[in-house]
């Protein structure tokens, strides 16, 4: 399962290389459970990267809301076809690719009658795009998603996004005025993926150190706080694709082994080995400082999948 998610963020190390161009774009909108016809909400956040005139590749994180007895989101690498790139004006594009999803999914069976699915499926995307001469645009877009051994969904999203052309050459921490080390403390919030959503504030120290072009390393220690049903923390290690969107903000995406410490059944603290799956966005303050905002994804083989939104400052070195 790691080596093909890790698929998806190989996907992008050639976005960098095909232009500067590159963009970010937020939607929402209604999904359909195709089977049942049932309805609920979706959103989406999108980076995308420009190859030539007439193709794209795209990293999407998608929420498909909540079915009934199912939360399920995840992530999604596509590569597009497009009529050619305008600075102003309509563009059109069809999209395939696979979806990495996380479903909670209510069951009687387990202690807490929920359990943490993994899988992969495939999607397919319509889109339909306004440039502006601003570089913000408009779009539309409809998602058929074909899970593997779950419901089948249709996704009609509206949105918006941005157009950034990139900084020349080498990640900003690489450039002369920065430097290629980082320490971090971040806190913020840890949603457990369960049908309660029980919370707790996180604490992680974070080292970073810039080791190529465009690809970060991290060792991270995290305590994820307490629930009725974790009180997990440990150590992850990750590989970070990572790239400059403007002179001061930098924006990747990490997955990386978590070795994690969690009492269950009131045993003893016991390790676990989970993964890490992490999008963060970073803003350079100064030569010494940097603010960042951060989303992990647990990925657990024991049904305790969590969310840990972070936001912290680092000392550069």
């Amino acid at each position: 399962m790691r080596i093909r998610l890790s698929g998806l963020l190989l996907l992008a190390t050639t976005l960098p290389l095909s232009a500067l161009a590159q963009d970010l774009s937020g939607m929402a909108g209604a999904l359909k459970v195709n089977s049942t016809n049932e309805r609920t909400f979706v959103a989406a956040i999108s980076y995308t990267q420009p190859v030539g005139n007439y193709n794209a590749m795209s990293l999407s994180y998608i929420n498909e809301g909540h079915p009934e007895d199912h939360h399920r989101d995840g992530m999604a690498g596509q590569f597009w076809l497009r009529t050619k790139n305008v600075d102003q004006g309509l563009m059109l594009g069809a999209g395939v690719g696979r979806y990495f999803f996380f479903d909670t999914a209510k069951t009687d069976d387990a202690p807490h009658n929920f359990d943490n699915d993994h899988g992969w499926g495939s999607i397919l995307s319509l889109q339909a795009r306004w440039q502006f001469d601003n570089r913000w645009y408009a779009q539309a877009q409809i998602n058929r998603i074909k899970p593997d051994g779950k419901d089948n969904t249709t996704h009609f999203l509206l949105g918006a996004g941005y157009r950034y052309d990139g900084v020349p050459g080498a990640k900003l921490h690489l450039q002369n005025w920065a430097h290629d080390d980082t320490l971090t403390v971040s806190t913020g919030h840890t949603i457990v993926n369960s049908f309660r959503s029980e919370t707790s504030t996180p604490i992680t120290l974070e080292y970073r150190r810039a080791i190529g072009k465009y690809v970060d390393w991290t060792v991270t220690g995290l305590n994820e706080g307490s629930t009725d049903i974790t009180r997990r923390r440990g150590v992850a290690s990750q590989l970070w694709l990572i790239r400059s969107l403007t002179e001061k903000v930098e924006f990747g995406m990490g997955l990386g082994p978590y070795l994690a410490f969690d009492p269950e059944n009131n045993e003893e603290h016991r390790a676990r080995m989970a993964g890490l799956l992490s999008a963060v966005a970073r803003y350079h303050v100064n030569r010494r400082w940097v603010a960042q905002v951060a989303w992990n994804r647990v990925i657990t083989d024991y049904h305790r999948d969590a969310d840990v939104i972070l936001v912290g400052v680092g000392r550069k070195f």
